[in-house]
């Protein structure tokens, strides 16, 4: 950004609002707005966790892994609807809009949508959640169980085996 501010005579806050103007301009228009939201979505929040990951504390660390879980979901979701989600007016505008929002440092969007409406979720089914855990943990024992039987009868048979192939190499069969 130094080199392009030294080049051009602007300062680096000046083309940095230019270009958020310009990238703003593309998305109402349709012009590369699913890469210009990817990136944004994507490039400064990655940005923001190495330092967060670099720093003392762990509220920024905290704030940062919520984004990526809000994030996660929310492009989970857009992946499948998108394509109905796409036909809405100015929709890539409107999902930069609560990108920005999601990892502003001044909204903390992202802590507030994980708070308000993925953790009530998360503590409604944790019960269902818990109990499919015990089951597939019970299964996976049960699992193990029958292998080990299952391995500990090969190893009978192939020892079986060794020893009546080592008898008739001696010379002691039966």
């Amino acid at each position: 950004m130094e080199k392009i501010a030294e080049v051009t005579g602007l300062q680096v806050e000046q083309l940095s609002k230019y270009g958020l103007y310009a990238g703003i301009f593309f998305v109402m228009f349709g012009v590369g707005a699913n890469y210009i939201t990817c990136l944004l979505g994507v490039a400064y929040p990655v940005f923001m966790s190495f330092l967060a990951l670099e720093s003392e504390g762990g509220e920024d660390d905290k704030q940062w892994l919520t984004y990526w879980v809000v994030f996660g979901l929310f492009n989970i979701l857009d992946h499948f609807a998108g394509f109905v989600l796409a036909w809405i007016p100015f929709y890539y505008f409107l999902k930069l809009g609560f990108l920005v929002f999601l990892f502003h440092p001044t909204t903390k969007g992202a802590t507030w949508v994980y708070n308000n409406f993925i953790l009530p979720h998360i503590d409604e089914y944790n019960s269902q959640l818990d109990a499919a855990h015990a089951r597939i943990a019970g299964l996976a024992g049960q699992a193990k169980d029958s292998v080990s039987g299952l391995a500990d009868q090969a190893k009978d048979s192939v020892s079986g085996l060794a020893d009546q192939a080592k008898d008739k190499v001696l010379g002691k069969s039966e």
